[in-house]
């Protein structure tokens, strides 16, 4: 019996494990006590990764789609079908669809497969848009594509806000030591729609009205000012633009402001004052799935930047990543319009760095966004390549179905592979050398602990073989070639290497010349420009129920079935949770007042219709505290009479979870 040091694959958090093997397999996971991040904890999802990486639904051969059912045949047969079927396609009509789940090697690979070999920048990470509207924000107003704080500064942190989603569910190890610092007195206040369990350890609950997020966060920056709280020393100093984001919030009428949110501006300056009077301060919010549009985090970092609670210690803004290598995935560039290190495709002098390393000439014309591609008939997209999806729906399913050809690259058993004409299985994690950058920039190796299965080939090996097949040699031996190569076109990543991480638990990047041996936070100091409070518009409007549509519906997530994830179905225990739910809500169900079910006459676990402007559901009633009068809220992706509910709003759930869908609720 052996234990081996690993790290979790679930959410970004990235915590560390001790995997215990025996004959090759693992069969227990426990903590690893000296990790910087986890400390000695894992959540319910950690606790049973063995059971996911040592499942019996595995891809166990390259398939190819004969006759309407796939058929095993050797990689060598796989490759070739696949680059005849694609050798005719044209740059516009190719799309790459890559994961937040694989390693940074392999969506390094993937992205260099794109560009260099297919001639196509329409590249996509296949996650919502709420962490790359994050890095947006960070990038253009900080030069700091990522977050700015740290994890291990939150224990010494004197004020934390908190935004939008459950980070107790979402990011479990992160909301524990947000609750261990709220209990050493830490001042915590959470601004969110419903009661959540984060909500309710905080200090302060600022509940407001859906769809009003922009609203109290402009209040809050107001109050800061009306007040005297700016830091007018760092503003000067250190930052451009304050005096037009100032001229947006300071028109706000406190009024127009009780009248959106619900909240007095009494209670908002309050907060306000405890903002500015605490030495330091951090804010968080969730990003992936659960994540905010790019204006709301635009108020979230102009009201630190304001009260001077950025680029200094113990502070920070901070978008924490939902799935495991959400913030490494658009590191390594897996996006139309980014190459490594948040580098701009449009930015000439990159690309020419990229098209000497590679030694091709790189496609110049813009990439486009997957989903877009799919939700436009006209786009001409015929063929689409797909890594590691591993939720359990597939949006514009029809779309896709509809595309000319499908691949697929995966280690399990997934719903896409019905829709794929080739299918190549590849080596999973611990199978094979790989990196993983997690939600604070730490970059952390994950070294190879037991055999690939059934002979599975690793990514760095797959790929090289495509590539042959357009007469380009990768010339990559390892996992570690590749890494070197990202290090070699990554200022970020140019001081890392895996010796040097193997003898660590995970280094934060920028990790160069000037930071050897990485940088917990962003460091004002050290910074090459000023600070720039990012644009915002003003536009104040708040979603509004009709006598037809008299609730406001929210949308969210749960601990034990994550977004449906189709990877936590095959570990034990929150598979067992995820049934338990269904069996108390077997069509789901969607959680409403007291008031409001006296309202219309229902019951716990009664069936009522929710009926929108697009579509409807039967599902449970659910009486809860958490919700407001007026308000509903289903989790994300229970049941499939949800799942086809919200597939038919992706007008609203593009906004993530600023996104708010008018309904009424009808007995059955």
């Amino acid at each position: 019996m052996d234990y081996k040091s690993g790290i979790c694959n679930f959410c970004g958090t990235g915590c560390g494990n001790f995997l215990k093997i025996t004959d090759g397999r693992i069969n227990g996971v426990y903590s690893s006590r000296n990790h910087p991040v986890s400390k000695g904890r894992l959540c319910v999802r950690g606790w049973h990764i063995h059971e996911w990486l040592m499942t019996d639904q595995r891809i166990a051969s390259p398939m190819i789609r004969i006759d309407g059912s796939l058929k095993n045949v050797s990689y060598e047969e796989a490759v070739n079908f696949m680059m005849e079927k694609m050798k005719d396609n044209k740059p516009e009509e190719t799309g790459f669809l890559a994961s937040p789940r694989s390693s940074n090697e392999n969506n390094y690979l993937f992205m260099k497969l794109a560009r260099s070999v297919f001639k196509t920048n329409n590249i996509t990470l296949d996650s919502e848009s709420g962490h790359r509207a994050s890095l947006n924000v960070l990038s253009d107003g900080a030069g700091f594509a990522g977050m700015t704080g740290s994890l291990e500064e939150i224990g010494k942190t004197g004020f934390i806000l908190i935004v939008g989603s459950d980070i107790t569910k979402m990011n479990p190890i992160i909301g524990s030591e947000i609750h261990k610092a709220q209990l050493a007195g830490t001042r915590v206040v959470t601004i969110c729609s419903r009661s959540s369990q984060m909500a309710k350890l905080s200090n302060t609950h600022l509940q407001i009205k859906p769809g009003t997020k922009n609203t109290i966060l402009a209040a809050l920056a107001k109050a800061v000012i009306s007040e005297g709280g700016e830091d007018a020393d760092f503003i000067n100093g250190s930052t451009e633009g304050f005096e037009k984001f100032a001229q947006t919030v300071c028109d706000l009428d406190p009024e127009m402001v009780f009248s959106l949110t619900g909240i007095e501006y009494a209670a908002i300056k309050e907060v306000a004052k405890e903002l500015c009077s605490s030495e330091s301060a951090m804010a968080f919010w969730s990003t992936g799935i659960s994540g905010l549009e790019q204006e709301t985090v635009s108020y979230i970092y102009n009201l630190f930047l304001l009260s001077g609670k950025i680029g200094k210690e113990n502070c920070g803004v901070n978008p924490v990543a939902g799935i495991a290598n959400l913030q490494g995935g658009y590191d390594m560039g897996a996006a139309p319009d980014l190459l490594t290190g948040f580098r701009k495709l449009d930015n000439s002098g990159s690309v020419s760095e990229f098209e000497k390393a590679w030694g091709v000439e790189l496609n110049r014309e813009p990439g486009r966004d997957i989903y877009e591609l799919l939700a436009d008939s006209n786009s001409g997209l015929k063929a689409l390549v797909v890594a590691d999806h591993d939720e359990g729906i597939i949006r514009y399913e029809k779309e896709i179905d509809g595309l000319e050809f499908v691949a697929y690259f995966g280690a399990y058993d997934n719903p896409f592979i019905k829709y794929a004409d080739v299918v190549f299985p590849v080596a999973a994690l611990i199978e094979d050398d790989g990196t993983y950058t997690n939600t604070e920039r730490r970059v952390q190796l994950s070294q190879k602990r037991i055999e690939p299965f059934e002979n599975v080939l690793p990514g760095w090996k797959l790929f090289s073989m495509i590539a042959s097949k357009a007469s380009m040699d990768w010339k990559y031996s390892s996992a570690e070639d590749v890494f070197n190569e990202i290090t070699s076109l990554t200022p970020e990543y140019s001081g890392l290497s895996y010796p040097k991480l193997s003898g660590s638990m995970g280094i934060q990047w920028p990790c160069d010349d000037s930071n050897p041996e990485g940088l917990k936070r962003l460091d004002a100091n050290a910074m090459k420009r000023k600070f720039r409070f990012t644009p915002v518009s003003g536009d104040f409007a708040a979603p509004s129920a009709t006598p037809e549509y008299p609730f406001l519906l929210m949308r969210g997530q749960g601990e034990h079935f994550w977004h449906q994830n189709n990877i936590m179905k095959k570990s034990y225990i929150p598979k067992r949770e995820y049934n338990a739910t269904l069996l108390v809500y077997p069509k789901g169900y969607v959680e409403i007042c007291k008031e409001d079910a006296q309202k219309l006459q229902v019951r716990e676990h009664w069936t009522v219709k929710v009926v929108s402007a697009s579509g409807s559901m039967d599902v449970s009633v659910k009486v809860s505290e958490d919700v407001r009068p007026g308000t509903a809220y289903v989790p994300y992706f229970i049941r499939e009479m949800i799942t086809e509910f919200l597939l038919e709003h992706k007008s609203y759930t593009v906004k993530c979870e600023d996104a708010i869908i008018p309904v009424r609720i009808e007995r059955v």
